[in-house]
């Protein structure tokens, strides 16, 4: 394999553990990345208000990809608009919502405390992140049939109108037609990278980021298991050996040796 010359992950259960949001054990692929000068692009459903500071607690470089990939942040402060403001967002979920046939309840209906409630999130961490501005995170509250079932009915009903749903660990996502991986290849089109983009996520909104990435590592979700989206896309990808920080950076650290990981499907 080729040398590794970007490191592309997503957040919540990949690169901060699913349960604490902890990224502690991560810290040793960190200093390796520093010490290599690998830049760490950090890709998240979070908004700009909480990437910022926790990117600034890592010590991660790199561009932020913001709210699903709804925005680019450069290091700098600039930013590149990808999607699309979420009041048309707020304005167009209930219809997508009505047409699905389920319920649902959006960000925008939910205070502080209920957010900390459902996340595990502090009050002020909960306050950063209703500040969306390209994406609305929703609870689906009654849900008729199967998941994989309901989830094609939102997602058609979005695209009729020109918007995506996606799924991530807890909520599901409203937003315009771009995603982790439009924002990726925005990356490197601006910064070509001559070498190995290791991508990692754990769920399905993070699948278009894997996609963009030449060298996809699936992460466990905190059972041990693999998302079956991801499994089904991408069975000749790499997994980490477990799931949260730990296991996140064990893989990053093989991909910086010039090592592999087993299969997705292996």
């Amino acid at each position: 394999m080729s040398r590794v010359v970007l490191v592309a992950t997503d957040l919540d259960g990949t690169l901060l553990d699913g349960a604490t949001y902890d990224f502690a054990p991560a810290r040793p692929a960190f200093e390796a990345l520093r010490r290599a000068g690998i830049p760490l692009v950090l890709c998240s459903s979070k908004t700009r208000a909480e990437m910022a500071p926790l990117a600034a607690a890592i010590g991660a470089d790199g561009p932020l990809v913001v709210e699903n990939g709804g925005a680019v942040v450069d290091p700098r402060g600039s930013v590149l608009v990808l999607g699309i403001e979420r009041a048309r967002l707020l304005a167009e979920l209930p219809g997508v919502a009505r047409e699905a046939g389920v319920r649902v309840r959006s960000f925008a209906e939910t205070s502080a405390g209920e957010v900390a409630a459902l996340t595990g999130l502090t009050e002020e961490q909960a306050e950063r992140a209703r500040r969306r501005e390209y994406d609305e995170p929703f609870l689906v509250e009654d849900p008729p049939g199967g998941d994989a079932e309901v989830d094609a009915r939102l997602k058609s009903a979005a695209r009729r109108r020109g918007l995506e749903v996606t799924r991530g660990g807890r909520f599901h996502h409203l937003a315009g037609p771009t995603d982790k991986g439009r924002a990726l290849r925005a990356i490197l089109r601006a910064a070509p990278a001559d070498g190995d983009v290791v991508g990692l996520g754990d769920a399905p909104n993070d699948l278009p980021l894997l996609l963009a990435a030449t060298r996809p590592i699936v992460m466990p979700r905190l059972d041990g298991t693999l998302d079956p989206a991801l499994v089904a896309r991408l069975p000749d990808a790499e997994r980490a050996c477990g799931p949260g920080p730990a296991g996140w950076a064990a893989a990053v650290l093989v991909a910086l040796s010039g090592g592999s990981l087993a299969r997705v499907n292996g």
